[in-house]
C-alpha cells in the first residue's frame, strides 16, 4: 500500500505555546509535517513566499498587519494551498469574513484536539466553509459573493479597517490594532464610506454584514 506524503503545514499564531503544542501533535500523527511556524503576519508571510505548503492553521489575532491578512497572503501567495482559521473570536460576522476571504474552516480554540484534526483532513480533501458548531450565531454567508471576491473596491489596508468597524471599534482602538495613526484610520474611513455609497459607519456596518453592497466598479 503506497503512504500518502505528509502534508506540509504552516502554523502562525501569536502564541509560542499554542504553535509549540500544535506543533508536537500534528507530527506525532505522521500525517502532517510542520514545515514552518510565525508568530506574526509578516513572519508568516516570509514563510508563505519561501515554503511549499499545504495548509495553513492561522489565528485572527496575530501581530502585524490585519487581522484577515494572512488569509489573504495565503490566496495571494500559495493559492494551492488550504487555510484553516483557529480563532478565540466566537463571531459568526469574523467566521464569515474569514471564509469569505478564501479560508476553508473556521474554528474555535476550545474545538478538541481530535475535532481539528478531523477537519484538517476534510479541508485537505476539499472540503469547503466548515464551520465550528459552536460559534455563538447563524453565519451567513453570501450567495451572490464568491469567497474570494468581497468588496474588491476596497484596497487591503480598507478592508483591514472596515473588519475592525464591524467589531465596533473606535478609530484610535482601530489605529492601536493596525498600527496605523488615528488619522490614518480616518482616511480610511472616508474612502470606505464613499466606495460604499454608504453616509455612516452604522450603515456601512450593516450592508456587510447584510450582504447589501456593490460589488466593485
Amino acid at each position: 500500500m503506497v503512504v500518502p506524503d505528509p502534508a506540509r503545514v504552516l502554523l502562525v499564531d501569536a502564541s509560542q505555546l499554542i504553535t509549540e503544542g500544535l506543533r508536537v501533535c500534528l507530527q506525532r500523527t505522521q500525517r502532517f509535517r510542520v514545515v514552518g511556524v510565525a508568530h506574526t503576519s509578516s513572519e508568516a508571510l516570509r514563510c508563505l513566499r519561501g515554503l511549499f505548503v499545504d495548509l495553513v492553521v492561522t489565528d485572527l489575532a496575530v501581530p502585524g498587519a490585519g487581522a484577515l491578512r494572512t488569509v489573504r497572503d495565503v490566496r495571494a501567495q500559495r493559492p494551492s494551498a488550504t487555510t484553516v482559521v483557529v480563532s478565540e473570536m466566537d463571531s459568526p460576522e469574523w467566521a464569515k469574513a474569514a471564509l469569505d476571504q478564501g479560508a476553508a474552516a473556521y474554528l474555535l480554540k476550545t474545538t478538541p484536539l481530535r475535532e481539528l484534526l478531523s477537519v484538517f483532513n476534510e479541508v485537505l480533501a476539499g472540503a469547503t466553509h466548515v464551520l465550528d458548531p459552536r460559534l455563538g450565531g447563524q453565519v451567513q454567508l453570501s450567495a451572490d459573493l464568491p469567497p474570494h471576491a468581497v468588496l474588491p473596491q476596497l484596497s487591503a489596508r480598507e478592508f483591514d479597517v472596515l473588519a475592525e468597524m464591524i467589531k465596533g471599534l473606535d478609530n484610535q482602538t482601530i489605529a492601536h490594532h493596525l498600527f496605523i495613526s488615528t488619522d490614518t484610520v480616518k482616511t480610511h474611513v472616508k474612502a470606505i464610506l464613499r466606495k460604499l455609497g454608504a453616509k455612516d459607519r452604522a450603515q456601512v456596518v450593516a450592508m456587510v454584514l447584510s450582504g447589501r453592497v456593490p460589488r466593485g466598479a
